[in-house]
């Protein structure tokens, strides 16, 4: 049982946010891929990493989701105080976010994206800022 109460703004605020970065982020892949074919150069395979991409997008709210959560469940089910839990939410949900990347790395396609990892640590900012609210 949750003991915080959300305002109707906050939550309307937090909507709307999201849905915005969602929109945005629909608007063009997230992966584009070209094979490049001139009679100079050999068949590459070319992989844009953009910062507003579908993917920032999912790597931010799974880790908001992850981290409010953990968070959650670390304080209210086990008893912790809030300190402790927001480090074990946070190093836990990068640990995820960490091993995500490097599960990624190993794809043949794939590569260790940095970006990633900014939108994961903006999203475990939110996930906590919301459940310590």
């Amino acid at each position: 049982m949750l003991k915080k109460n959300f305002s109707f703004k906050e939550v309307v605020i937090v909507f709307v946010w999201l849905s915005c970065l969602i929109q945005y982020s629909w608007a063009e892949p997230a992966h584009e891929i070209s094979l490049s074919n001139n009679s100079f150069q050999s068949d590459t395979l070319k992989i844009s990493d953009k910062w507003f991409a579908r993917d920032k997008v999912e790597h931010l709210g799974v880790s908001a989701f992850l981290s409010g959560v953990s968070y959650s469940i670390f304080r209210d089910f086990y008893y912790n105080r809030k300190e402790s839990s927001v480090y074990f939410s946070a190093v836990s949900t990068f640990g995820v976010g960490l091993g995500k990347e490097f599960y990624d790395k190993k794809t043949p396609q794939g590569k260790f994206s940095y970006k990633d990892l900014v939108a994961d640590i903006l999203g475990i900012g939110l996930g906590l800022w919301i459940a310590t609210r």
